[in-house]
This record gives structure tokens, sequence and C-alpha cells, in this order.
């Protein structure tokens, strides 16, 4: 039994010297994994089929009631003569509605009526139409606020620019590992932004009186949208 109990303290005692020793001795530090951040770009120009154009109703006076009631009747003149231009009620919506009161004065200035409306047309060759319409013959809108072409299929030209931005990128670090004698390993981290830009955005006209018969239609030339994709991409470095 006393050599049982003898053996058991030897080995517990072997045990114990082992794990101080092991517990003891400093880890094995890790190489630093060499790395690279690079950037890429890649746009795609496509053909619009949309515009997004967004009218301004304003009515200024010193009783607000009486202002109120005149903007609310120009508002109501804006999108019936905007329908007629053949826009359905879905794609007419109030953008932005506002009353304030100037008081840049020593005493309570006027007030200001603000309604934004905003209109999608799906049919380009409308857009000169839908402007007349509604800024024209004193219709009511005072003008345009934004004028902006749209794509309705856009993630097909993002997919687009997305390939063309990962490819300038890995491009870069090849070019740029090889120069220093490295390799690219792999991926270690990806971000990305995308813009989508169309041509006459947030564009002012004037309203303006007369005759549609008589006065020169408004002319729409169809500009392209420009979708890019910006790419921030960290490789792993290899010799």
């Amino acid at each position: 039994m006393k050599k049982i109990l003898k053996s058991i303290l030897i080995i517990g005692l072997g045990s114990a010297l082992l794990s101080s020793c092991v517990l003891g001795r400093p880890a094995k530090e890790e190489a630093p994994v060499r790395s690279i951040t690079v950037s890429g770009s890649g746009s795609v120009s496509v053909k619009p089929d949309m515009i997004s154009i967004k009218f301004v109703v304003r009515n200024t006076g010193w009783n607000c009631p009486q202002t109120a009631e005149r903007n609310a009747i120009n508002t109501t003149n804006t999108i019936n003569a905007i329908k007629e231009a053949g826009i359905p009620a879905s794609d007419i919506s109030t953008y932005d509605y506002s009353i304030t009161q100037d008081n840049t004065h020593s005493y309570a200035g006027e007030y200001t009526v603000r309604n934004t409306i905003s209109v999608l047309v799906r049919n380009i060759d409308l857009a000169g139409k839908v402007i007349d319409a509604a800024v024209k013959n004193n219709t009511g809108a005072n003008g345009v606020t934004s004028f902006e072409y749209l794509v309705s299929d856009k993630a097909t030209a993002l997919r687009e620019a997305r390939t063309l931005a990962i490819k300038n990128a890995q491009d870069a670090a090849s070019l740029l590992a090889g120069a220093s004698g490295c390799k690219v390993n792999g991926v270690i981290e990806i971000r990305e932004d995308y813009t989508s830009a169309g041509r006459s955005n947030d564009m002012m006209f004037k309203a303006v009186s007369m005759d549609n018969a008589a006065g020169t239609p408004t002319p729409i030339v169809e500009g392209n949208v420009t979708i890019t994709s910006n790419v921030t991409i960290k490789y792993e470095l290899t010799n």
C-alpha cells in the first residue's frame, strides 16, 4: 500500500513539474501578416428609361389661411395638368410641404407656403410635355427644382460596375506586389460604395407664362446615367 502511494506521489510531482515547465515557456509569436490595401473603380454608362421631376408650388402672403388656400388651389391645378399630360396618379406624390414666416425684420413678415410635387415620368418622350403642362400658362407651379434620369434595371449595370472595380483593384495589387518581389495570396477585407449620377440633376426652370400653341415646346435631350462602384480591398501578401 505504501509503495502504491509513493508511486502516485512521484507521478503527481512529475506532472506538476512538467505543467510548470509548459506554462512558464513563452508562447511562440506568430509572424505578422503582410498585406497591401488598394482601391479600384468601375463605371458603366447606361441609357435611362425614366425621369424624376420635382415641381415647386410657392405662394406668399400676409394672411396665412388665404395663402395656404391659394397654394392648395395652385397645387391641385398643377397635379391635374400633369395627369392630363399623360402621367397616372400613382406616379405623382407630394415630396415636401412647408409653411414659414419671414422673421428677418423687426416685425412679423409674410407667410410662404411651399409644396413640392414629385413626378415619375416612365416615358421619357413625355418629359417636355409634362414640364410645359405644369409650368406654362400659369398652371400653378413656379418652377422645377430637380430633374434626374433614372434606370429601372440598375442591378445589372451595378453588377458590371462592381466586376470592373474588382478587376481594377486586382490589377493594382498584382502590379504593386510584383514590383516589391511579392505575390498576392488572398483577400482579407473588401469595402464598397457606389454612386448613380444622371445628367441635368438639380436644375431650376423659371415659370413661363405663354400659350402652348404659340410657345416653343420644352426640348428634352436624353442623357446617360453613369453607375460607379468604388472598392477598397486588403490583400494578403506572400513570397
